[in-house]
């Protein structure tokens, strides 16, 4: 049988969906040691790719269910002999698929599923938060990332990376710094560092997924013009005079002067507790 064009279709599979598969043995054990699973424990992996990280996973005794994009990569996973009754690869993009469903046909009932994957880059913040919504269904989440997305989760109030994806993440989950990996521990080598990053999701701070929303909208609202002082920013994104705007942050217990990248989560939360109702 003449192969070429699938080897052909697979390379153009790879670049398109920002495919960089890890393939540094050492760090390989690097990451599953920081994973550190337990036999019996239960996985979401997103992105399994090759099974870099899903064979050690399955040998430490782990149950794994996988989402992969990639359809040829999905047929060569299902193919490979290491897989078992413990490993199943669903075909599909983790921006679309029904996560909730999957969980609840897939993996046995009830909390404790941890989810780790190697995001590609172009789609990592919004799976981080696709993730993050279903917090109530995992123990936590080790996800690796490139390193610039990183550094904006891990920022604290006042640096320069601080701002809405920080926020998005720390209302759901804390966060800490895992691994740094360089761009030799993937094939191709992407050209940029990377980072695994764990997220333990907190219990919800919002009473229904609504005040999630609104919080959600005051935070880009108040990012909408950095520069600006957070009384001016958030007037713009939120299109209430600067009067208005002023009594909300007073009512939060805020300085209207102060920047939005100043202002800690717990700032940004009583501002989403206090929205001013539209005349």
């Amino acid at each position: 049988m003449d192969t070429t064009g699938t080897r052909s279709a697979s390379r153009g599979f790879r670049r398109r969906l920002g495919q960089h598969f890890l393939a540094d043995g050492a760090v390989v054990d690097r990451v599953v040691k920081a994973i550190a699973p337990s036999r019996g424990e239960r996985f979401l992996e997103v992105g399994p790719g090759r099974g870099a990280i899903t064979w050690p996973l399955l040998a430490a005794g782990a149950r794994i269910l996988a989402v992969e994009i990639d359809p040829l990569l999905v047929r060569r996973l299902r193919q490979i002999p290491e897989a078992s009754a413990d490993f199943t690869v669903v075909s599909g993009d983790i921006l679309k698929v029904d996560l909730p469903d999957l969980l609840d046909r897939l993996m046995p009932p009830g909390r404790g599923v941890r989810a780790v994957g190697n995001l590609p880059y172009s789609v990592a913040s919004p799976a981080i938060l696709r993730l993050l919504s279903l917090g109530d269904r995992f123990a936590d989440l080790t996800l690796m990332v490139q390193k610039e997305v990183a550094d904006r989760i891990l920022s604290p109030p006042g640096s320069r990376d601080y701002g809405v994806l920080t926020l998005l993440c720390a209302c759901r989950a804390s966060c800490v710094h895992l691994l740094d990996l360089s761009p030799g521990c993937f094939l191709p080598p992407p050209e940029v560092h990377s980072t695994l990053l764990r997220f333990t999701p907190r219990p919800s701070l919002f009473p229904s997924e609504q005040g999630y929303t609104t919080f959600a909208a005051v935070v880009k609202a108040a990012f909408s013009s950095r520069r600006k002082r957070i009384r001016n920013s958030l007037s713009g994104g939120a299109a209430l005079p600067v009067a208005r705007t002023e009594a909300w942050l007073h009512a939060a217990g805020l300085d209207p002067a102060a920047r939005a990248e100043e202002i800690p989560l717990e700032g940004f939360l009583e501002l989403a507790r206090n929205v001013p109702e539209r005349s």
